[in-house]
């Protein structure tokens, strides 16, 4: 067996299901299942999960934020500087240079010039959808409740019953054109919540070029990832 796994069996579950995190893979089985099948099953999933655990280890492994003396946001390229010790912690934008300001009462001095960045970053996307959610909305005579910003491993979107559409922070150092297609995604939920064929209709009469930006996506997506919080 090439596959280094762990395994995890359950009373309750009745189906095999592979997860892959910090570029190990887990295999949760039920009680009765044996190890000659479970190990078969997995032989057949090689393919897929070589494919993610290739994009897990380049997920991991990328430089971090605070690793960095530049920061893209909204194709943007803004200098970064650290100041430690300071009377209070903030993050202040002059003259394209971001400079973030830890108090010196701070213990974990990293975590927070990552929340402070994260901050700026949350900020500057949610204004930028807020506008193009607003123009993109009234092409289709929709309107929302309120947009958000939250990082999230699990979608680049969201647009739920109550109208609230919400954004993957990682989408912040997104070229502009696949952040405004994530937007007119979560627009076109407003119109039609499923993915059916009238969806994408209305995706592509907001946003053409719709597939291009999905691919991209799928392609780098996880190149995405520089804030690395939990």
């Amino acid at each position: 067996m090439s596959i280094k796994y762990q395994l995890k069996r359950s009373k309750n579950r009745k189906t095999l299901a592979i997860k892959i995190k910090a570029k190990e893979v887990f295999v949760y089985a039920p009680m009765h299942l044996k190890q000659d099948f479970i190990e078969q099953w997995l032989m057949q999933k090689q393919g897929w999960i070589n494919k993610h655990l290739e994009k897990q280890i380049k997920r991991v492994d990328a430089a971090s934020v605070l690793t960095q003396k530049t920061l893209t946001i909204l194709g943007e390229e803004i200098n970064l500087i650290f100041v430690e010790g300071q009377v209070k912690s903030n993050f202040e934008l002059v003259d394209g240079v971001l400079s973030i300001n830890t108090s010196r009462r701070v213990k974990n001095v990293s975590d927070k010039q990552l929340a402070l960045i994260a901050d700026f970053a949350k900020n500057k996307l949610t204004d930028y959808c807020s506008a193009k959610a607003q123009r993109l909305a009234k092409q289709i005579n929709e309107s929302f409740h309120s947009v958000s910003v939250k990082h999230v491993r699990s979608r680049w979107g969201a647009c739920d019953s109550k109208r609230r559409l919400q954004f993957n922070l990682q989408l912040v150092s997104a070229p502009l054109w696949v952040i405004e297609y994530v937007v007119a995604h979560e627009v076109a939920h407003l119109k039609v919540m499923d993915h059916s064929r009238r969806f994408w209709q209305t995706v592509e009469t907001i946003y053409p070029d719709y597939r291009k930006a999905e691919n991209w996506l799928k392609e780098n997506g996880y190149k995405l990832d520089i804030f690395k919080l939990e």
